[in-house]
């Protein structure tokens, strides 16, 4: 398994650490962040979205930058993956939610509360809710997605979608991108490729060149219209042929119901 995005949250925590420990108050909204300390997501062979296509993305940021993907479950609930938030309080956290342009336009909302999993452990149960400050005034360009209660059918296709670069040293767009390039695969199939592989994981094939790479976790994977899983893992290189790994939203519906704020579609 990809190591790179533990070590990078390790490092924005410690980074952002420090700059809290010597700023004056008057500095302390000004977290630095650098392109070698702020994980960079990645779809690869993306298409650029259109203003509206994919509403309930939003960007999870630190610091005002953009480091990891999440999903609008209610108007104060965002889904996302825990290794990205897992060890950072919710001060540090806002999402940028209605804009396909990472720097530019949207609405920028506090997060006041992180619930990662309680058994989140090396990928394992990498799953997390952000509850919102405020809440999210649907429009447009801001929508929730309903989460799947059944698991999806194997050998479909799915939608993913984040911000990210097209290789492994290209500049980040500022453009959302999306692919529709993966499929489902049953979880005895994905074992054949990458090993034993737990229930609570959904399982995305596709061809070399496609996919997430390091720092892609928390965007969604969409089924259907429905939300079926949040990015995980990769093996091996980005772009690989093996398959990516998702955390499985139906394996989850009840620690979401529990734990999300009202409005939650299911």
């Amino acid at each position: 398994m990809n190591c790179r995005i533990f070590y990078g949250k390790l490092l924005v925590v410690l980074a952002l650490l420090v700059a809290e420990t010597v700023q004056s108050d008057d500095d302390a909204a000004a977290i630095p962040t650098t392109p070698e300390l702020v994980p960079t997501p990645r779809i690869l062979s993306g298409s650029d979205a259109l203003p509206g296509q994919f509403p309930y993305v939003v960007s999870v940021r630190v610091g005002g930058q953009h480091i990891c993907g999440g999903t609008i479950i209610s108007q104060k609930s965002v889904l996302t993956a825990a290794q990205c938030v897992y060890s950072l309080l919710p001060h540090f956290l806002m999402v940028q939610a209605g804009s396909v342009n990472r720097t530019a336009g949207g609405v920028v909302v506090n997060v006041t509360q992180v619930l990662s999993h309680p058994n989140f452990l090396d990928y394992n149960n990498d799953i997390a809710i952000l509850k919102l400050e405020t809440a999210l005034q649907y429009n447009n360009l801001i929508q929730p997605i309903p989460v799947a209660t059944n698991d999806v059918p194997d050998g479909v296709g799915v939608n993913i979608a984040g911000w990210g670069r097209s290789g492994e040293h290209n500049v980040q767009p500022e453009i959302l991108k999306y692919s529709r390039s993966l499929r489902t695969i049953s979880n005895d199939e994905c074992a054949h490729d990458i090993g034993t592989v737990s229930p609570s994981i959904l399982c995305l094939a596709k061809n070399s060149g496609n996919g997430i790479c390091g720092g892609d976790a928390g965007g969604p994977a969409v089924y259907k219209g429905v939300l079926v899983g949040i990015a995980s893992y990769h093996l091996s290189v980005c772009g690989a042929s093996t398959p990516d790994g998702y955390t499985k939203i139906s394996y989850y519906k009840d620690w979401i119901a529990e734990n999300s704020c009202s409005g939650v579609k299911m």
